[in-house]
């Protein structure tokens, strides 16, 4: 009895979700900002197109810690109305600075990454998201002096930092159409010691 029991709540359960997934399918979209189901009823393909400002930390005396304009490109798709898959293409600007190692310039950051949102809806028109992104990141070249003595004009040493793997969690809000997020890119980069860095970017919704 005890299985049969079990058995019929499995399928009960599995039959209530089945149905919630249809019931999304079939509510007719919606495309009017104003309206309180704009953002649980939106279209299912979206582009987000992002701007802000992204910085470096400090690590073993190599570091750029500056701020740079960070832009990107994300397309997705809304699997359900809390969970959405994408890509993300983003060019990050790199500026030179001087530390106790000497000056270090370095190439704008590009990536290549797959992303993931898990999306609460709340009061209708807001929605805060966690995400995970993963992907490639293409880090060009770089230079630094060769000795430690960034007062005087010493030649300096030109490297490849080439194409690295990294991730990219991150947290925001939706708010209609806009939307404000906060990401971590952590890049296995080991030549220049830390290449990792943060966005805070407003995005808007097409």
């Amino acid at each position: 009895m005890d299985k049969i029991i079990k058995t019929a709540f499995l399928l009960f359960v599995i039959n209530s979700a089945f149905g919630q997934n249809i019931e999304e399918y079939v509510r007719p979209l919606n495309y009017d900002q104003k309206s309180p189901d704009f953002l649980q009823y939106r279209n299912r393909w979206n582009l987000r197109l992002g701007a802000g400002m992204g910085t470096t930390w400090r690590h073993k005396g190599n570091f750029l810690d500056v701020a740079t304009l960070s832009v990107s490109a994300e397309p997705s798709y809304r699997l359900t109305n809390y969970i959405a898959v994408g890509a993300r293409a983003e060019y990050t600007f790199a500026k030179s600075n001087l530390s106790g190692g000497g000056r270090i310039k370095a190439d704008p950051i590009g990536s290549l990454s797959f992303t993931g949102d898990v999306i609460r809806l709340w009061k209708n028109q807001y929605a805060p998201f966690i995400g995970l992104g993963a992907g490639a990141y293409f880090l060009g070249s770089g230079e630094r002096m060769v000795e430690n003595d960034p007062a005087h004009e010493i030649p300096t040493k030109s490297q490849r930092l080439g194409t690295r793997l990294g991730v990219s969690p991150r947290i925001g809000l939706n708010v209609r159409a806009f939307s404000v997020a906060i990401e971590v890119h952590l890049i296995d980069e080991k030549v220049y010691n830390n290449r990792d860095y943060a966005t805070l970017k407003v995005g808007y919704t097409l």
